[in-house]
């Protein structure tokens, strides 16, 4: 039986009102709530001992001097059985007001520092909390550790205090376990929390609340944070599955060596062992009747493209056509001219389609496209445009695929025949995050590098290095190479102090390289501007691009030799490490020069690891391990990994456990009908209840 909200002691209807608002709609809402930290409850004697630290002190009023003055703070004088400490109350009204009686007892909440006045102790307030003497009260204060939560707007304007709202939290507790004790059911099937020796989900909800002693804290958050994951990966294997069991996909089951063959064999290098590995696992799974959803992971210049081009020719040696989707104009003309260069050897028809494109050439191309006149349509979201008819789309290749949404890549595949997908990333991925975003993914990994590629050798500088910088930079311009130079801003900005394109770009032309050609592109440049720009610098008629990170993935000029990257700090290591990626694609000499214009020691460690390696997946677990993985593509990704007690950085073990578990579970029970695993299903069927802590992927 669920208990009215606003009579739960401490709550009453206008705090019901806030708490609503926030989602909180039930007694048993309570059981979610995650503290952010923890305040300890020590003794007066104990104070000395805390500086610099926020603790709560519980104890009697035995004096309350009030202020002669508007400056002077009203002085609470609390005393338990280790002694007494005076406890000032800057502020307004509230603290004027004689709320506090001699003889009354009070939980405070202080922050405690040396007095450089005085010898002693300086003690700041937070927030207290009147109590009483009833049974309920007593339990309360015999817990060491105090639970602080993140606090709304809404519920502050109802006078809803940190130390008051863990009180109220308690007692939803105590509410709970009397009235509804099944609120704190079991989640995972019993032979897990055997086998893997978790506690109870009721005493980890306890705990991690209201802790007896500081391992608890540690020990209940990662049961609960086991639980996230388990659903997690419930939810791709049953996303997995669910692809398995679909409607059938395409068997591409005719031999088409010899057009492999003849493409490889026209291919300036030899593949590397990677590549070969990857194009039988993709192979394999392009000759089931089942749709492939794949993903090939590789370090920039690892080779990705011919993969896909050897699958795309899987697809059109069997009689259909192709669509490889890329995030920009510039990446997607990159493809255009790329493909186009390996497969004219082979006789297949490639096209591009963008948005920029003139009206009679984009009615030609839709119509070849339609007709089935072309093999392979390179292209941006334009492809997913309603006048787009495909004749036998079969197979879809999707670049930098965390760039798309869900809805674009979903439409991109209902213009085909229930084609086999492959969704490729040069971002290398933590295997963390690569379980989370991709788990629902069978996955193949490039992890070798060519053997003809030179190391790029990277620096870290300051500005006050610039002048040998622009002189290295000349002397190797004058050797016939080429250079990019980014900056972290397009313009000027009155609220960051960065460095900006468009005005460093004037600089860089008339003052510093008048005598050179300097080139600009960025994301708001004309698309017809940036292809000319692209065009002149990949033919040689610019010597140095300056540029944003729109040139982060996509542009392959080999004759380019030198990146300068300007605030690099503010850059996230693995964008660092694509923008270094668009240098060292020829047989030269490529260098990487970092340029900070503030250091700090996080600073200093991060850039530091793309100065010590090339090594992609290296620099992506740093990268995770530093900045966190909601911010690992460069932006915080709304709604994705939004977890309450799972770290990532921290919980691999738990993941790969967690994962193991949910598919065996999902492969043995594809519709979860087995008693045993009846709460799954049923935490599925009422994930709105509010009980559960975990997120499940859409």
């Amino acid at each position: 039986m669920t208990m009215d909200l606003k009579f739960l002691k401490g709550v009453g209807e206008k705090r019901a009102e806030a708490f609503e608002k926030i989602g909180v709609m039930h007694v048993e809402d309570f059981l979610r709530f995650i503290p952010r930290t923890y305040l300890k409850r020590i003794s007066v004697r104990e104070c000395p001992a805390y500086i610099e630290e926020n603790v709560v002190v519980t104890g009697e009023v035995i004096d309350i001097s009030y202020p002669k003055k508007e400056t002077q703070p009203l002085g609470i004088a609390l005393r338990d059985n280790t002694g007494a400490v005076e406890i000032p109350m800057f502020g307004g009204s509230e603290f004027r007001s004689r709320q506090f009686r001699l003889g009354e007892k009070y939980s405070f909440w202080i922050k405690i520092d040396k007095d450089r006045q005085v010898s002693g102790l300086k003690i700041s307030y937070r927030d207290h909390l009147k109590l009483t003497d009833d049974e309920s009260e007593k339990k309360y204060q015999r817990f060491r550790y105090i639970p602080v939560y993140e606090l709304s707007g809404v519920l502050k304007k109802t006078w809803i205090k940190p130390l008051l709202l863990s009180k109220i939290v308690y007692n939803a507790f105590t509410a709970v376990l009397k009235s509804n004790p099944s609120a704190l059911d079991e989640t995972v099937p019993e032979s897990i929390i055997a086998k893997l020796r978790l506690p109870s989900r009721k005493d980890a909800v306890l705990r991690i609340n209201f802790p007896a002693v500081s391992e608890d804290i540690e020990t209940a958050r990662r049961r609960l944070a086991f639980d996230e994951l388990f659903y997690l990966e419930i939810a791709l294997a049953l996303k997995k599955m669910s692809l398995k069991l679909e409607k059938k996909g395409i068997s591409f089951d005719k031999d088409v060596t010899g057009l492999h063959d003849k493409f490889i064999s026209n291919l300036p290098f030899e593949l590397t062992r990677a590549q070969r590995r990857a194009m039988s696992e993709i192979l394999d799974d392009m000759r089931s009747d089942k749709c492939m959803n794949r993903l090939l992971q590789g370090d920039v210049g690892s080779g990705k493209t011919v993969v896909a081009v050897h699958a795309m020719l899987t697809a059109i040696g069997n009689g259909y056509q192709a669509a490889f989707m890329c995030p920009t104009e510039i990446l997607a003309g990159q493809h255009f001219a790329s493909l186009t260069k390996m497969l004219e050897p082979v006789g297949i028809t490639v096209r591009l389609l963008i948005g920029g494109q003139k009206k009679k050439e984009r009615t030609q191309i839709l119509e070849e496209i339609k007709n089935g006149a072309v093999d392979i349509i390179v292209g941006t979201h334009a492809l997913i445009q309603e006048s787009v008819e495909f004749s036998s789309l079969g197979f879809v290749v999707i670049d930098e695929q965390h760039k798309f949404g869900v809805m674009q890549r979903a439409k991109l595949k209902e213009k085909g025949l229930n084609p086999d997908v492959l969704v490729m990333t040069a971002t290398p991925i933590p295997r963390t995050l690569s379980l989370t975003f991709y788990g629902d993914l069978d996955v193949s990994v490039i992890d070798e590098l060519p053997a003809n590629r030179k190391k790029i050798k990277t620096a870290l500088r300051h500005e006050k290095d610039k002048p040998s910088i622009y002189k290295f930079l000349r002397e190797e311009i004058s050797k016939g190479r080429q250079a990019y130079i980014v900056y972290p801003l397009i313009e000027e900005s009155e609220k960051m102090d960065l460095k900006s394109a468009e005005q460093h770009y004037r600089i860089l032309k008339s003052e510093v390289f008048p005598d050179l050609r300097v080139g600009m592109i960025h994301g708001r440049s004309d698309p017809e501007e940036k292809e000319k720009v692209t065009d002149e610098f990949r033919n040689g008629k610019i010597n140095i691009l300056v540029s944003t990170t729109v040139i982060e993935v996509g542009v392959d000029i080999p004759n380019a030799t030198i990146m300068i990257v300007e605030d690099a700090q503010r850059f996230g290591l693995s964008q660092l490490h694509q923008l270094r990626g668009r240098v060292g694609r020829g047989a030269e000499q490529s260098y990487c020069i970092l340029i900070a214009s503030a250091f700090d020691d996080i600073s200093q460690r991060r850039l530091g690891i793309l100065c010590s390696t090339n090594d992609g997946f290296r620099i992506a677990e740093e990268d995770m391990e530093i900045r966190g993985p909601g911010d690992f593509f460069g932006i915080r990704q709304s709604g994705v990994l939004n977890f309450s007690c799972t770290d990532l950085t921290l919980d691999k073990d738990l993941l790969e456990t967690a994962r193991d578990e949910a598919f065996s579970i999902v492969e043995e029970d594809p519709q979860l009908r087995d008693p045993r695993h009846s709460m799954i299903r049923s935490a599925f069927e009422n994930e709105k209840s509010g009980s559960l802590y975990f997120m499940a992927i859409a």
